[in-house]
């Protein structure tokens, strides 16, 4: 995500192979708490180094601990502004469900980088949240028009169509969605109300009988649980 960084320079030095090693950590043994410990030593040794602190943000989200990775997440950006960590925050404020405080970041994001599409899947799912449809429609299609290759897009142009009283055009989305990624549980959730709605008996039995076999299979996956992750 963020290593990067190391090709701007600083070298190889003992906070940076400390740096690596928690980088290395999945596939080396290393506990969870391990790589903390490896970067909380590279942030004593080189406090100014902003890709430190993005990727322990990184660790404290997946421990669902979002008070310190928002914390990290300012000094990183306080240090290196880049349009990537203002999508990192806005995405752990969502998940932290400060979803309106989430804007202004990804707003910034796209102001930096609009050719970066994920930040519209954030700021499409913020701006649904919010009741900005009109916004959360126009970043849906950006999406569409962008990366038609990946399941979230079509989800969140689902949301979208969903909220907006569209639920058939939902479902055709949510179905789009889950033919790409089938593993997405939130995906099938969703299709869940529209076809509730739509009174679509023999598939809301269907989903109802597959989503307690999805959430324990994919039950360790946050991205798969949590449109929000990535």
């Amino acid at each position: 995500m963020v290593a990067v960084s190391l090709v701007a320079g600083c070298g190889h030095d003992q906070a940076d192979r400390l740096y690596l090693a928690a980088l290395d950590g999945e596939d080396t043994g290393m506990t969870r708490e391990q790589q903390m410990a490896n970067l909380d030593m590279a942030i004593q040794l080189r406090p100014n180094r902003a890709y430190y602190y993005e990727t322990r943000a990184g660790y404290w989200i997946s421990l669902r601990e979002f008070d310190r990775a928002l914390a990290d997440l300012d000094r990183d950006i306080a240090l290196t502004p880049r349009p990537y960590a203002y999508f990192m925050r806005g995405m752990a404020l969502c998940e932290n469900d400060q979803i309106a405080r989430s804007l202004a970041d990804f707003d910034t994001a796209i102001a930096k980088q609009p050719q970066n599409t994920q930040f519209y899947r954030g700021r499409a799912l913020a701006r649904a949240a919010t009741g900005d449809t009109a916004g959360a429609m126009a970043d849906a299609e950006e999406l569409v028009h962008g990366e038609p290759q990946r399941g979230e897009t079509w989800y969140v142009r689902g949301v979208v169509l969903a909220l907006t009283g569209h639920d058939r055009e939902a479902v055709a989305d949510f179905d789009r969605a889950a033919g790409i990624r089938p593993e997405l549980v939130y995906v099938v959730e969703a299709r869940l109300q529209s076809l509730e709605r739509l009174g679509e008996t023999a598939r809301v039995r269907a989903d109802r009988d597959t989503l307690p076999a999805m959430r324990e299979e994919h039950g360790g996956c946050a991205p798969c649980l949590d449109p929000f992750r990535y």
